[in-house]
């Protein structure tokens, strides 16, 4: 049995079919320079050529560390329902600064930070139901593990 080949062909991009494909990729939605440059070397697009369009890219304002980080922490938090700690976690794997992780966390509206926060504590109970001895120890590692502080946990469970 044979494996699975591609049937795209790959060829070589010109730097002007690179830099349309990047622009329309940043286009789609907010993107962090690390994941700009993942795509262009996905394209096959490497050294000075790479940094040229990166730099156009940067310049022409297709992507920003900081719009980025503010996107990502914001729907992450309202979509998502995660907390500080790993919306943090998550913006440090994709290489932003620590302080550009700081302003957008900051951007989270506290009471709205804990009203969520008290809303996924009811409904894990709720998962867990009352009968059940270890409901709260498996609340709380569910609360943590969805990125919540472990001090904010225990003190609202």
């Amino acid at each position: 049995m044979a494996f699975y080949k591609s049937k795209r062909h790959e060829k070589t991009l010109t730097p002007d079919e690179a830099l349309a494909k990047l622009e329309h990729f940043c286009a789609y939605q907010e993107r962090c320079p690390k994941e700009v440059r993942n795509k262009l070397a996905q394209l096959g697009v490497r050294g000075e050529t790479a940094d040229r369009i990166f730099g156009v890219l940067q310049g022409d304002g297709f992507f920003d560390e900081k719009r980025f980080a503010i996107a990502y922490a914001g729907g992450k938090f309202r979509i998502n329902r995660w907390g500080r700690v790993r919306i943090r976690q998550e913006l440090y794997i994709r290489d932003i600064s620590p302080a550009v992780i700081g302003e957008a966390l900051e951007t989270i509206d506290e009471a709205a930070y804990l009203e969520t926060l008290k809303q996924q504590l009811e409904k894990k109970r709720g998962q867990y139901g009352a009968d059940n001895p270890r409901a709260r120890e498996k609340t709380a590692a569910a609360l943590i593990r969805a990125g919540f502080e472990q001090e904010l946990v225990f003190k609202y469970l």
